[in-house]
């Protein structure tokens, strides 16, 4: 899950208490429209920028949420693990266990292995090692400028109204 805050000390959170209603509906509007723009950004991600689009099962379980509670406004952009567990392996690396893979619903699984058709019941599969392909990460970092000067000049265009 990666997140997008507006938080501070105590002074910061007072002063935004402060300012008018509308300010906050619009930083709200913002945060909304950036929340768009980051799920827009991780799912150009998923669709061969970082990772090869195979059933789009993991763009389809990211879920954008905008929470406004007493620690200011929280962008939450992130995906349901159940659906799509090996969505953190392939945002963060990691290894696998070794393992078996059985046929469930066929008779045979199919592969090939040298150049040749193989058939088996089941296989011993050795484990893996998958590198990194950050995909909510990179596309945070890309617009991280662009959202903090957004919200910067919202903050500014209400302060000056």
């Amino acid at each position: 899950m990666i997140d997008m805050r507006i938080i501070g000390d105590a002074a910061v959170l007072t002063r935004l208490g402060s300012f008018p209603e509308r300010l906050q509906r619009r930083l709200s509007g913002v945060m909304t429209r950036l929340g768009v723009d980051l799920g827009d950004a991780v799912a150009e991600n998923l669709s061969g920028r970082v990772l090869q689009r195979r059933s789009g099962k993991l763009a389809q379980a990211q879920n954008v949420r905008l929470d406004e509670g007493a620690e200011g406004l929280m962008l939450s952009l992130g995906f349901d693990n159940a659906t799509v567990p090996y969505g953190a392996i392939q945002e963060f690396g990691g290894t696998t266990r070794a393992h078996l893979i059985a046929a469930k619903q066929a008779k045979a699984l199919a592969f090939s292995l040298g150049g040749q058709l193989v058939f088996a019941k089941r296989v011993n599969h050795p484990g893996s090692r998958i590198p990194a392909h950050s995909f909510l990460r990179s596309a945070l970092a890309e617009l991280a400028p662009e959202a903090l000067a957004t919200l910067r000049d919202a903050v500014a265009a209400e302060s000056a109204a």
